[in-house]
């Protein structure tokens, strides 16, 4: 595959700044999505890298701070990013892979259940890069590399 894009994915920072501004320096990403719980954090991020392009998402928590999900695009491949609690992504995954075959997204991007999941079902790809301010689970988050219609998905 050639890559023509490193995608950092980042979700439920929950005021961990700092662990996102480490996330960003170690894997020097083209582009961020970032799905929501503390949006604050996802603008404070986009202030601090101001040249590298950002789609944020609001969460539960962010109480009416921006999209509650957006459909993109990048390397030929399409995303729905959201933060998961308005498919109640707690109590399954029926909801988000629905959602995402209806918006014709190979790959759904969430959070809100603070646990990492990379994983296919149903003809689309769930991608959750778990709680990046590390909230009851290690910190984590998620690179995506895209480029000529394909991807690869890692949890870190």
């Amino acid at each position: 595959m050639v890559t023509n894009m490193k995608i950092l994915v980042m979700s439920d920072s929950h005021g961990r700044l700092d662990l996102m501004l480490d996330a960003m320096e170690q894997e020097r990403p083209q582009r961020v999505f970032f799905l929501g719980d503390n949006y604050r954090d996802g603008q404070a991020l986009a202030d601090a890298y101001p040249d590298i392009p950002m789609d944020l998402v609001q969460g539960n928590c962010d109480w009416s701070a921006g999209p509650d999900e957006l459909l993109v695009e990048a390397g030929g491949i399409r995303f729905l990013l959201t933060h998961g609690h308005r498919y109640y992504a707690k109590s399954g995954t029926d909801r988000l892979v629905d959602a995402g075959k209806q918006k014709g997204a190979a790959v759904v991007c969430f959070g809100h259940t603070h646990e990492a999941l990379n994983m296919p079902e149903r003809g689309v790809w769930l991608f959750n890069p778990g709680s990046a301010g590390g909230v009851h689970s290690r910190p984590g988050y998620g690179v995506i590399l895209v480029g000529d219609g394909r991807f690869l998905l890692e949890l870190r």
